[in-house]
């Protein structure tokens, strides 16, 4: 077999269905073994919508997603792509078709030191040398990408070696050591004793509050259990939204600091023991480390680097949180043989009724389009596992406040590095692992001008998939920050195109929504056109979100006296002598 056919096959014997990327010269060999396997390749407009893709397919489903770049330009134009999965810990593969090898010519086209470029922005990366060793080494990348803390793995296969030919095992043997894991932890004694201290603390605790993130949703089914035995309530982080469906009578939400929910905010203050499962304790998980833990923490996390360094847990276990939260319930059922009983829930839902109130006693507005109103609606239109999609930006934070979640993998969001430009690939990507399911994206004005041409991609895959561009005219998020900090703002107005002759050129249908009376009926009758649709809605953003606020009272408590003195001298000199500076 040749070394391109070996990758097909091990691209097949891992479920892969379909690749993401652009074919170049260096990987012909490859895309032609993809042609006679079956294995769809997806033509995207640009790398990075690639990288976007493969992420998203890896967050909707339990599988790795897999893009196919040519070296040089094609690694580095996914640089942000893999810089989103590592920070987010999703797995993904990227195979890079290197440059020959073998002959004793330098500056060949394309050609980097690719591992130095890439190595810390993936969890491992290796260069391979003889057709030979693709078999092995390709089943270790998709090993690496989903073990411990997942994350992307890159695996540069010279372009000769696709041509070359070689015996192959079609059940590889074991891999030999992995190279360096990117924060891979030492060697951990066995957490079998730590977990029998959680499980006496946990029976020992007065009110347990539960925080999860991306990496307990192995475990949801066992985190849902221990809530209802306990009586506890459960928040997650961003990433984590969906582990418990956000209307069930424990959810409180995000967080639970300073940027959390309101109802987390109060029900976690309450508590004598958080139990942490599947997080990193990240600034944007935490609001800008604004998490106060109310008593004792108990933290399980799959790497062990990720325990003890924003937050000291008093527990610290490092385990998959799926085997740990397992064994841990099953001693809770032997200490507690009936659910506590409170007013817990009673609380939870006053509160969450409080806060429906609110949006519906919003005002109805006849010039513009207010987000809350418009997320409200789309909720109520889309099924309980549909899948939405945000950017980077302002809208993120409302459909964090207005659009609740109510199944795991159905929220894909940039969180840790916050890359603009996720949504609109990232919906592709998740429309085509999950066909089936309905998928919308949701971004900004911003977000949208920088990958939005991917609709092309979705056209010409005849994918149904509504696109809602909430349209203000700026980088909203940003200016609104200048405004507040600076009093004035710099290079945040952006000069859009007429989307609607846009929406035309690249082949999709077009709504517009200009207003509140608008939207329930223009929303509906987009959700409902076949093929892609562009939905331009005219945007005001009214208030800042209590996770934004929250952040930044956050970041100001840490500035020194000095720093906090200078601030507000420039700001009174702008208000009251704009012309000085």
């Amino acid at each position: 077999m040749t070394g391109a056919e070996i990758v097909v096959k091990i691209l097949e014997q891992h479920g892969v269905k379909r690749i993401f990327g652009i074919p170049g010269a260096q990987s012909l060999e490859l895309f032609d073994a993809f042609r006679g396997a079956g294995i769809e390749t997806v033509l995207v407009t640009h790398e990075l919508c690639a990288s976007f893709m493969a992420d998203a397919t890896s967050r909707a489903t339990s599988g790795v997603g897999v893009a196919v770049v040519v070296p040089g330009p094609g690694l580095t134009n996914i640089f942000s792509g893999l810089g989103e999965s590592l920070l987010d810990s999703i797995p993904m593969v990227v195979i890079i078709a290197g440059v020959n090898n073998e002959i004793p010519y330098s500056f060949q086209l394309h050609e980097i030191d690719q591992v130095k470029a890439a190595s810390p922005l993936a969890k491992a990366v290796y260069r391979l040398e003889k057709v030979e060793e693709i078999g092995r080494e390709l089943s270790r990348a998709f090993s690496l990408a989903q073990a411990e803390e997942p994350g992307p793995v890159v695996v540069e296969i010279p372009n000769n070696l696709l041509a070359r030919t070689t015996s192959f095992q079609s059940s590889p043997s074991t891999p030999p050591p992995a190279p360096r894991l990117w924060r891979a932890g030492p060697p951990q004694p066995s957490p079998e004793p730590l977990i029998s201290q959680a499980i006496q603390a946990i029976a020992d605790s007065k009110r347990v509050g539960i925080y999860a993130g991306l990496g307990a949703f192995p475990a949801a089914r066992e985190i849902l259990e221990l809530s209802e035995l306990l009586e506890a309530p459960v928040a997650t982080t961003l990433s984590g939204r969906g582990l418990i469906p956000e209307d069930h009578p424990l959810a409180v939400g995000y967080g639970f600091g300073g940027s959390g929910t309101r109802i987390s905010r109060k029900t976690f203050s309450e508590c004598d023991l958080i139990l942490a499962v599947g997080c990193k304790f990240t600034e944007v998980g935490t609001g800008g480390y604004g998490l106060k833990i109310p008593g004792k923490l108990i933290h399980i996390d799959a790497n062990p680097r990720n325990l003890n360094v924003n937050y000291k847990a008093e527990i610290a276990i490092a385990s998959d949180s799926q085997a740990a939260l397992s064994r841990i319930l099953a001693g809770i059922k032997g200490k507690i043989t009936s659910p506590r009983k409170g007013t817990l829930r009673e609380e939870i839902l006053k509160a969450k009724k409080e806060e429906e109130q609110k949006l519906q006693n919003r005002e109805v507005q006849k010039d513009w389009v207010d987000p809350a109103h418009l997320l409200r609606h789309l909720r109520r239109l889309l099924p309980r596992d549909a899948i939405v999609t945000t950017d980077s930006g302002h809208h993120m934070f409302f459909v964090l406040t207005y659009f609740p979640i109510y199944e795991p993998r159905t929220y894909l969001a940039p969180t840790d590095y916050q890359s603009m430009g996720y949504s609109v690939p990232a919906a592709i990507g998740a429309k085509l692992a999950c066909p089936q399911r309905r998928v919308a994206a949701t971004v900004g004005d911003g977000g949208f001008l920088m990958t939005g041409i991917e609709m092309l991609t979705a056209s010409r895959l005849k994918l149904d998939l509504p696109v809602i561009v909430f349209n203000d005219g700026a980088l909203g998020l940003i200016k609104k920050l200048q405004k507040r900090a600076l009093l004035r703002t710099q290079a945040v107005d952006l000069v859009e195109p007429d989307f609607e002759s846009y929406a035309r050129a690249i082949r999709a249908e077009y709504v517009r929504i200009e207003n509140d009376e608008e939207t329930p009926e223009k929303l509906a009758k987009a959700l409902s056109l076949k093929g892609p649709v562009l939905i331009d809605a005219w945007v005001q953003y009214p208030e800042l979100t209590d996770y934004i606020k929250g952040q930044i009272l956050e970041n100001i408590k840490r500035y020194p006296a000095g720093q906090k003195f200078r601030s507000l001298v420039r700001l009174l000199r702008r208000a009251v002598l704009p012309w000085s500076e």
